[in-house]
């Protein structure tokens, strides 16, 4: 079936279904082969990982790898989309509809056939979510054997410094293929298919959707899914009440923070018309200063808001700012951070979707070597493919390892990984 109708169905059905609580997929079997994170602390030293055998043992319920033939080691449960990616059946957030999907597998590993070198770009390092990315791609890439050369812009307001840094790693005769986080849905088309076509190397990308008709894979979950989750939890919680809300959903101009408020309009629009009244929506970087500034200027405007929904270092700022106020507005992200799910735990945050950060890291780099090695995506393993999304509360932290989601709580900025000799 065409994902066109399809995602309709994912939107309204299976979300309500897998999000909010239907499905129990134990947090601890999706994700046995990936670590938790947090922050690193100020000054922390970026590292340069060493080579490494692979020694990761494989996931609850895998399947062994038999006699080196191609791996049936399977990991997690995502949702997956197979088929061509045609850009003129491409909306923001959502899956092309070209695309034949979802599918509901699960993800393997696969084998390098040499030790790659790997380039990488993201918007920043300058919150735990990316840190966690970086984690995901950093082990995975140990445990291929690949090699890994990261960059990091200045922010979702930096999009020429990150074009700077991509053509900057295109250019490098060793870098045989590029993960890019892309700044910008539609602004890096051109950069792509100047890697791709003329430099013929391929780009695949990660966490952040993009237009790009020559990228030629995604790994990554829609932000529109992660807003509608959020709307659910919303439209769920609020009881039939009027309720009223402030959104601030991160980067005006970014590939994810406007699907998150399309997503959520969504959810709410379809569950409890007319109940939830979004006061006011804040654009701004994911910069914790910006952010703090933005819910200082909502809380003064709106004192009586029921609802404070945005982005995952919002939420977990919002915290401390509404610790001295009388009246304090429940909080909700439509992501999640190392520090965010303590804070959920602590019962200071009501809910966020966790899109399973550090796996989407550990899945792109899979996707780079898998078409190296020759693979067709969209044919020979899925064009688009995510873990499937869930809501965490302070009633169900405790079925989500930390570690699950966002590796080592000791885990530092790693920008350098040497391919395996």
């Amino acid at each position: 079936m065409y994902e066109g109708t399809m995602v309709r169905f994912t939107r309204r059905t299976v979300l309500r279904t897998l999000v909010v609580g239907g499905m129990s997929v134990a947090a601890g079997s999706l994700l046995a082969a990936c670590g938790g994170g947090t922050p690193a602390g100020g000054g922390a030293q970026p590292t340069t990982a060493p080579a490494a055998t692979p020694t990761t043992a494989p996931a609850a319920g895998a399947t062994p790898t038999v006699g080196g033939a191609s791996p049936a080691e399977e990991l997690w449960d995502v949702a997956s989309y197979y088929g061509t990616y045609d850009v003129s059946t491409k909306q923001p957030g959502r899956p092309a509809a070209s695309l034949q999907g979802p599918k509901y597998e699960k993800w393997t590993r696969p084998k390098a056939k040499k030790p790659y070198m790997i380039g990488v770009s993201f918007p920043h390092l300058k919150d735990p979510y990316w840190l966690a990315v970086d984690y995901g791609i950093v082990d995975e890439a140990q445990i291929l054997g690949v090699g890994i050369e990261l960059v990091a812009a200045q922010g979702y307001n930096d999009l020429t410094g990150q074009i700077n840094q991509v053509e900057d790693l295109a250019n490098r005769a060793d870098i045989e293929g590029i993960i890019l986080a892309a700044i910008s849905y539609a602004s890096q088309d051109q950069l792509v298919t100047e890697i791709v076509k003329n430099k013929k190397k391929p780009v695949i990308e990660v966490i952040n959707d993009i237009q790009a008709p020559d990228i030629m894979a995604k790994a990554l979950v829609s932000f529109y899914d992660m807003g509608y989750a959020a709307g659910t939890f919303v439209a769920e919680d609020a009881a039939g009440q009027n309720v009223t809300v402030v959104f601030l959903p991160g980067p005006a101009g970014s590939g994810w923070a406007p699907d998150t408020v399309d997503g959520f309009k969504a959810a709410v629009e379809e569950k409890v018309p007319g109940k939830v009244q979004i006061l006011d929506v804040k654009w701004g970087d994911t910069g914790k200063d910006v952010q703090v500034s933005l819910i200082e200027d909502s809380l003064n405007a709106y004192p009586d808001v029921t609802y404070l929904v945005g982005n995952a270092v919002a939420i977990d700022a919002a915290p401390d700012i509404l610790a001295n106020r009388a009246k304090k507005p429940k909080l909700v992200s439509t992501y999640i951070i190392p520090p965010l799910y303590d804070k959920i735990a602590e019962g200071k945050v009501a809910a966020a979707p966790t899109d399973f950060t550090a796996l989407q890291g550990r899945m792109a780099v899979d996707m780079m070597v898998r078409i190296l090695n020759g693979e067709k995506p969209g044919v020979d393993f899925p064009f688009r493919s995510g873990p499937i999304i869930k809501v965490v509360t302070p009633q169900n932290y405790k079925e989500f390892k930390y570690e699950d989601m966002f590796g080592p709580r000791d885990f530092r900025p790693v920008f350098s990984v040497k391919p395996k000799a």
